[in-house]
């Protein structure tokens, strides 16, 4: 069978499978992706085999024949990532700014969606600036673990770690058996965001076109990730560090709003940390207490406490205690906050982890009660502590 005739049969064949996924009956999912993932590998094989001939015939491809010399092992060719070619970055943004489908473009469902949900694999390109862009902005999502594994599968935690021991000669030390203590399970969680379709109509130019794409889901994608990690319910979204309900009682703490501002105070928070927890640890809190109670923490005679945060350039470096400070406006100030609501967090954000694998589809549909096109970003992602020995919450002690 000659090469472009079996390229235009895929191509037929990916249409069927299309005009299945958009009808009303019921389908296969993980059959169809197996199928198209299997038609995708072939055409991009066939596609190069089909190149490296036209060049041969174009005489630009030179062949050097040795007699009797074989080449028993050929350097394999690197594969061509699919999702990365002129052609699919071109056909995803007719996609997004016209709605116009095309077969080069591959339509994928997640683990939770219907057919209906099907949305197109955002470009490898754009994806690799999605995730970079998340590096760079998120101060909590950059420094939390990163996972991909299966959800739903179980994930066992153990307490208890070998011990070294001083022994005689000729002795051996005593075994420690490894003590599963629990397991920690991830689930799977849609993450969305919409981009107005005014931010990208417009664009004309591929590099300008993804670059905006890229930064609006980047933006709106990682505030919700920091969110989460925070103070996600669990329900439906990531469990976020101030709901955990496995964080040791001795290490939630209440502090009155008079003594928040008072050096002794915080010197005994630190203190509640564990010493094995200490390091890397970082201390959570609203933006305007920083700058009010910790920035402009005074002693008895008025003078700064915190001076020793200001650089040598007289630059602020936030950092309190020997601890890295992130000011934000995910917990609410110690000024406006209600008792028992948690206004600060000293954690190791390593310990919390994000289980997601990055895929990220893209999804353009017309909305015909505000007749207009609407775009839609989604990714699958789930997280919590896998060790809330780490974390102190500080909460706000009632008045009285």
């Amino acid at each position: 069978m000659g090469i472009e005739k079996r390229l235009a049969e895929i191509a037929a064949r990916k249409v069927e499978i299309r005009t299945l996924l958009e009808g009303t009956e019921k389908v296969d999912l993980d059959k169809i992706n197996v199928e198209l993932k299997a038609l995708e590998t072939e055409e991009t094989e066939l596609r190069k085999r089909l190149e490296v001939a036209k060049g041969i015939q174009a005489g630009t491809v030179q062949s050097h024949i040795v007699a009797s010399t074989k080449v028993e092992n050929p350097e394999p060719r690197q594969a061509l990532d699919p999702h990365d070619t002129p052609e699919y970055r071109k056909a995803f943004m007719e996609y997004v700014t016209r709605g116009v489908k095309s077969d080069a473009l591959e339509f994928r469902d997640d683990a939770t969606t219907g057919v209906g949900d099907i949305g197109a694999v955002i470009p490898t390109t754009i994806l690799n600036r999605i995730v970079e862009k998340m590096e760079d902005v998120g101060r909590i999502w950059n420094r939390v673990t990163k996972t991909s594994v299966q959800g739903g599968v179980q994930i066992p935690l153990s307490t208890a770690k070998p011990v070294a021991t001083w022994v005689a000669a000729g002795t051996m030390s005593d075994k420690r058996k490894k003590v599963v203590s629990g397991n920690i399970t991830f689930n799977y969680y849609k993450l969305q965001c919409r981009v107005a379709v005014e931010l990208v109509a417009g664009t004309v130019a591929m590099p300008v076109f993804e670059s905006t794409v890229a930064n609006n889901v980047a933006e709106a994608m990682v505030k919700a990730l920091d969110e989460a990690i925070i103070s996600g319910t669990g329900v439906g979204q990531p469990l976020g560090i101030i709901n955990d309900t496995g964080i040791p009682a001795a290490q939630v703490v209440e502090v009155a709003q008079a003594d928040f501002s008072k050096y002794k105070t915080w010197a005994s928070l630190m203190g509640k940390l564990p010493r094995a927890y200490r390091s890397g640890a970082v201390l959570i809190m609203n933006d305007a207490d920083w700058n009010t109670h910790i920035v402009g923490m005074v002693d008895n005679n008025g003078q700064p406490v915190a001076r020793v945060t200001y650089g040598l350039d007289g630059s602020i470096v936030e950092r309190f205690l020997g601890r890295e400070a992130i000011p934000t406006d995910l917990l609410p100030s110690v000024d406006a906050a209600t008792a028992g609501d948690v206004i600060a967090i000293l954690v190791r954000l390593e310990d919390y982890l994000v289980n997601s694998n990055m895929a990220i589809t893209y999804r353009r549909y017309f909305d015909e009660n505000t007749d207009e096109w609407v775009s839609k970003a989604t990714m699958i992602a789930d997280g919590k502590l896998a060790d809330p020995n780490g974390v102190v919450l500080v909460k706000l002690k009632a008045a009285g």
